[in-house]
């Protein structure tokens, strides 16, 4: 602010007294004083307006950096989501895949099995009628002498165990061959 005082000519100087002088200068510098405390108080609020401003800028910044940091971290989420989700995928297309594996391989082994039952069940037969041709051929001679010794003859309990000996024996031979 700019005082002005009001302009004194040169024929009302000399009638101002000394006191009047003496308040005039008091007023001057109250003032003066006033001036610059209201300059110092616009300073001061200018440096608190620019202080605001700074800190609303660097809030600001920091907002908008959390901002990008937030948007970051969903795009990372829904990416670990997309991967878990085709791990799951993947997952499961293993299971089945392993599950079908584990199938044909028992139906594999289901089938060697049985095909070795079925070999085994043969060998017996062809055994069970080598037996009978061998009887057969031996009770034209023994018939006369069976009937004589008839008392002697082995009941049908001992031939199902001199089979089932016999059966025992070749299933041994036939896994130890594997």
């Amino acid at each position: 602010m700019v005082l002005a005082l009001p302009h004194l000519d040169g024929e009302a100087a000399p009638t101002l007294q000394p006191s009047q002088d003496n308040e005039l200068q008091k007023q001057y510098l109250e003032l003066l004083q006033m001036k610059i405390e209201l300059e110092e108080s616009c300073k001061k609020k200018e440096e608190l307006l620019r202080d605001t401003q700074r800190a609303l800028a660097e809030e600001k910044a920091k907002r908008e950096t959390a901002e990008r940091e937030k948007q970051l971290l969903e795009e990372r989420c829904k990416k670990m989501q997309e991967e878990i989700q085709l791990l799951e995928i993947r997952f499961n297309k293993s299971i089945i895949q392993m599950k079908e594996k584990m199938m044909t391989e028992t139906e594999n082994l289901l089938r060697k099995r049985d095909e070795k039952i079925q070999r085994l069940e043969a060998q017996i037969e062809m055994l069970i009628e080598k037996k009978q041709d061998n009887k057969n051929d031996c009770t034209s001679e023994t018939k006369a002498n069976d009937k004589e010794e008839n008392k002697s003859e082995r009941s049908w309990w001992s031939k199902i165990y001199d089979i089932i000996k016999e059966l025992s024996l070749l299933l041994d031979k036939f896994f130890s061959y594997g």
